[in-house]
């Protein structure tokens, strides 16, 4: 199996994986959202969010370390299980004692606390099985990413649509997160000693040092990620109130899981391929780079352009005649998708090349961007400016990327790349527009068509695009 049947292999693992519990989610969200309203959405959504900034104490970085340094030597596998596993729990102990702290500092009432300490657990708990999974994903083993994946969602999604029917409300809700977090756990940790490894019955505490000096630089990238995505719901919720961060995150989820569905079913397949290219072959990782970029605009242009134009028809049809409020937020929401793939290659780039010190650097940098300019909308413009500051801060850390890229590797030329699937776009959504009154789901099939076709008139793919095709049919097809 060559480089891009093998890549072909993950992605569609991680893509069935993720295209189905998106899907799962999704759905569920929305029945959370239409069954406890918009305050109650709101809770919940603040609740993960909240919880979701501490975690990456539970980790600082070393999922990440893990995936790179194992894809680079296998024989580490033994002995990084055991010692990460250690310093895991303890990391535990340290997160949820500032889970506490700072959830009692921000009095808040009791009910919105507990449901904090609640998801805070599952939160953890998660780290550790993305640990695990990371081990998999390092030995491009994704169809067992994809299976622990699904497996969770699924429990999540079935157990938590009982507990709401038997009218248990936003605790039982979040206990049930927690049952399959720890499920998740124990079976990621099975299967990786059945699978890959045994773990080495030593401790070795300069390991200790060394894993965590060299996970630091993507612990940092995570927290200041994390701010990046986060931090707009919890200041929505201390500035404003539940109500407002419902509306919010009516609009944002969809878009939200589009973009996590995408990137991370490509990144978690590439990373592994990338770290190698840098090694071997720096014009073969370049060249790679420019490729995947440019599919991921393909993608993400006609996807915002549509959103955009059929806002009304989506909220809608996701949320019936509620959260109408939400649709000036989707539409400008929207804008971030195309901008949001692009970076994650470049992001994913600059890690690849041993540079997460300088990616964590310009997410930090985009994370206090984010932060001050929300500070500076959400009081008067509400929703509506932390939608506004959250496609700010894309681009914003798009530029940088790039930057960061032209000096430490190589310049890359990606703004040639936008042209034609911003030409096409803007053709599929004038043509949506005149039609956005018939079936839904005939205009999305029409527009995908056009898209295309004009795409295909602009001359848009290459003879290296058609023998990837190719190759990627070859390994569907045997």
């Amino acid at each position: 199996m060559n480089t891009v049947q093998r890549i072909a292999k993950n992605v569609g693992m991680s893509g069935i994986s993720q295209v189905f519990t998106s899907l799962l989610v999704f759905v569920f969200l929305i029945y959370i959202a239409r069954y406890f309203g918009e305050a109650g959405f709101g809770v919940f959504s603040f609740a993960l969010s909240f919880s979701a900034l501490f975690v990456v104490f539970a980790d600082i970085g070393i999922s990440q370390f893990v995936i790179r340094e194992i894809a680079r030597d296998k024989k580490l596998t033994n002995e990084y299980i055991t010692n990460i596993s250690i310093i895991k729990v303890l990391l535990s102990f340290l997160t949820f004692a500032l889970i506490i702290l700072f959830i009692n500092l921000m009095h808040y009432p009791p009910n919105v606390v507990y449901l904090v300490y609640i998801f805070g657990i599952y939160a953890i708990l998660t780290s550790f099985s993305l640990f695990f999974m990371s081990i998999f994903q390092a030995f491009e083993k994704m169809e067992y990413v994809a299976f622990l994946t699904i497996i969770e969602k699924i429990i999540i999604v079935l157990f938590g649509f009982l507990v709401i029917f038997w009218g248990y409300g936003l605790d039982g809700l979040a206990y049930v997160y927690v049952l399959a977090g720890a499920i998740n756990v124990i079976i990621s940790f099975s299967l990786v000693l059945m699978k890959l490894s045994k773990p080495l019955p030593s401790v070795n505490f300069l390991l200790w040092k060394t894993i965590t000096i060299k996970s630091i630089p993507f612990g940092l990238n995570t927290v200041a990620s994390v701010l990046f995505f986060k931090i707009d719901t919890v200041l929505l919720s201390f500035m404003k109130d539940a109500t407002v961060v419902g509306i919010y995150n009516a609009a944002y989820n969809p878009l939200l899981s589009f973009g996590t569905i995408i990137s991370t079913m490509v990144v978690s397949a590439i990373y592994p391929v990338m770290s190698r290219y840098f090694i071997s072959s720096r014009d073969s990782l370049e060249t790679f780079t420019i490729l995947i970029s440019k599919y991921m605009i393909i993608i993400g242009f006609p996807v915002a352009m549509g959103c955009f134009v059929l806002a009304n028809q989506f909220i809608e049809l996701f949320y019936g005649g509620s959260y109408t409020n939400s649709v000036i937020a989707f539409q400008i929401l929207a804008i971030f998708i195309p901008i949001r793939l692009v970076s994650s290659i470049t992001g994913t780039l600059l890690t690849s090349i041993n540079k997460q010190g300088i990616r964590t650097f310009g997410v930090t940098l985009a994370a206090l961007f984010n932060i001050f300019l929300n500070i500076a909308l959400i009081p008067s413009l509400s929703y509506v400016g932390a939608s506004i500051v959250t496609v700010l801060s894309e681009i914003f850390l798009y530029f940088l990327y790039i930057i960061f890229i032209s000096n430490y590797f190589k310049k890359l030329r990606l703004y040639n790349l936008f042209i034609k699937p911003l030409i096409a776009s803007l053709i599929m959504g004038i043509l949506v527009f005149y039609f956005r009154e018939i079936n839904l789901f005939l205009v999305i099939l029409f527009a995908v068509l056009s898209y295309f076709i004009v795409l295909m008139v602009l001359r848009t793919f290459t003879k290296e695009d058609r023998f990837i095709f190719k190759q990627i049919l070859g390994k569907f097809i045997n």
